[in-house]
């Protein structure tokens, strides 16, 4: 009996599960950054998937690191001329990316049953889902769309 194989989609939506789960483990604390996002709420990205963070020029096609040319994704304010690149992992070196953000993320330590899942409509396909933590909402990125929006 032959079973199919895995879908593309399949195997994206257990990476975007992973990347939930690493927000939602129930370890009772995780660090993550809080990133400025220009025209949308401020994303919450767990810093594990973090490989670095680089002084970068904003208006650039790809950040150069570790002879690889990684491409942007940008989120900073597109008016300013520098900012800092987050080299994302993913599931291989051919997935990750830069993460073009204004300046260095705010870091913070966050007791998991601070974050609450808000119900909002999710109109924009880089978003994952949008959470509240206190008085602010934030969101987590929809890596698997933001890679193939990079042709990854």
């Amino acid at each position: 009996m032959s079973q199919n194989p895995v879908s593309n989609s399949a195997v994206n939506q257990m990476t975007q599960q992973e990347l939930h789960h690493l927000i939602t483990v129930s370890t009772g604390f995780i660090d993550a950054y809080i990133i400025d996002c220009h025209g949308k709420e401020a994303m919450l990205l767990p810093q594990n998937i973090v490989l670095s963070a680089l002084d970068s020029a904003t208006q650039v096609p790809f950040v150069e690191w570790h002879e690889l040319k990684l491409p942007v994704y940008a989120v900073n304010n597109p008016e300013q001329k520098t900012g800092v690149a987050l080299v994302i992992e993913g599931d291989d070196v051919s997935q990750r990316f830069a993460l073009m953000c204004n300046k260095m993320p705010k870091t913070i330590r966050l007791r998991i049953s601070e974050v609450v899942d808000e119900e909002q409509a999710l109109n924009d396909p880089a978003v994952f889902q949008y959470v509240r933590m206190a008085d602010q909402v934030f969101h987590i990125p929809n890596l698997a769309q933001i890679q193939s929006s990079l042709g990854l």
